[in-house]
């Protein structure tokens, strides 16, 4: 997959708190506003469509509390059909990809339609296309497994290109929410790769990092010293069944550079630690996404993580969402979506126009809005 493969849009109709909104992605974007605005169901769109195609519809639906909790209803309790769309560019080609979900007996689900499609120069150079089970238009290789109202066609694909830079692309997607005390206990050795969501395999990650990709090593070492101040390196030690990791501090004194397992480290760093690890995995995630990066980092370090997320958006799409005024004074206007909610509903779009003006004329910083008078959506016309 190449480098410059990305979402460029999103759109969703009836999924939690979204009625249909339509959302445009760069390889940095930013997602800000109020607690319980919608920002997290947003980024569950994407995690949704993963888990759909990684590890099948029933599982991805069942984690979050069936459809009935899923979709949107009426006002008369009838349930709203899901319909989930993206637009990507893959290397020289772009590509949409989107399915609906209808209701069946007993409160179940049927796909009542999926579709797929890669352009070059403006035509349609593949595609296929579902409803309702049946198989309408596609590669012959899908006629005869295109016949269930409960499964995703595109996982049955990956042996067929461009279907499978697709398939790879959406599901190496990655959503992390760093738990620092998940990182303090000593780990069993796992599967080095990818980094688990939460970061309880960091240790399994950079012993391999130290061991087959020394670069991303040393460059994590580098970013962990320049963000905590005092880290020269960490270390890896398998004790009896566990892996045990040590960060070595430097010291004023002579010949000393104690080293600290985790547990005696802060939340902070810890934190650091497992953002800094999904970011220099090898390889990198296709797509990265990170909820409030800034909880508990020092506001001294968030332009170092700013810095290190803009170079992670050369191998990575990076979307974030924070509350840090701090972390938004350093974002490009064109980076922000601000997000909020009325009448129940959740709305996304980028900067008012009025106010994306003060930013670029540089008159007001993103965060000296945001403290002000609020960061507001610019309305659809």
């Amino acid at each position: 997959m190449g480098r410059g493969a990305m979402i460029t849009e999103l759109r969703v109709k009836n999924y939690r708190s979204f009625a249909e909104e339509s959302v445009h992605l760069g390889r940095l974007t930013v997602l800000v506003g109020r607690n319980a605005a919608g920002k997290s169901n947003l980024v569950d769109v994407l995690r949704f469509v993963r888990d759909a195609l990684q590890s099948g519809l029933d599982i991805a639906i069942s984690k979050r509390g069936g459809m009935s909790a899923l979709r949107r209803w009426s006002a008369k309790g009838r349930p709203y059909d899901v319909e989930v769309a993206l637009h990507l560019t893959l290397d020289e080609q772009k590509a949409s990809y989107q399915f609906t979900l209808g209701s069946a007996r007993r409160g179940d689900y049927q796909i009542k339609e999926e579709r797929c499609k890669f352009y070059r120069g403006g035509l349609v150079t593949d595609s296929f296309e579902i409803q309702k089970g049946a198989w309408i238009t596609g590669p012959e290789e899908i006629r005869k497994t295109a016949t269930q109202a409960r499964a995703l066609t595109l996982p049955l694909l990956t042996g067929l290109s461009p279907f499978e830079q697709l398939y790879e692309f959406l599901t190496q997607m990655s959503f992390y929410a760093i738990m620092p005390d998940l990182l303090r206990e000593p780990q069993t050795p796992t599967n080095p790769y990818p980094l688990q969501e939460n970061a309880a395999n960091v240790a399994s990650v950079v012993r391999e990092l130290n061991q087959k990709h020394k670069e991303n090593a040393q460059a994590l070492e580098a970013s962990l010293e320049r963000m905590v101040g005092d880290i020269e390196s960490y270390q890896v030690r398998q004790v009896g069944s566990y892996l045990v990791t040590r960060l070595r501090h430097l010291s004023a004194e002579e010949n000393r550079s104690p080293t600290f397992e985790l547990f005696q480290e802060s939340d902070g760093t810890l934190r650091i630690l497992g953002i800094l690890t999904a970011l220099y995995q090898v390889p990198p995630r296709s797509f990265i996404a990170l909820e409030e990066p800034e909880l508990t980092i020092h506001p001294g370090a968030l332009a170092l993580l700013w810095e290190e997320l803009n170079s992670a958006s050369h191998r990575s799409q990076i979307l974030i969402t924070t509350h840090s005024p701090d972390l938004l004074d350093m974002c490009d206007a064109d980076m922000l979506r601000i997000v909020d909610k009325h009448g129940g509903i959740s709305y996304v779009g980028p900067v008012d126009p009025a106010q994306k003006e003060i930013i670029k004329e540089r008159l007001l910083s993103p965060g000296q809005l945001m403290r002000g008078q609020g960061l507001y959506r610019a309305e659809e016309i």
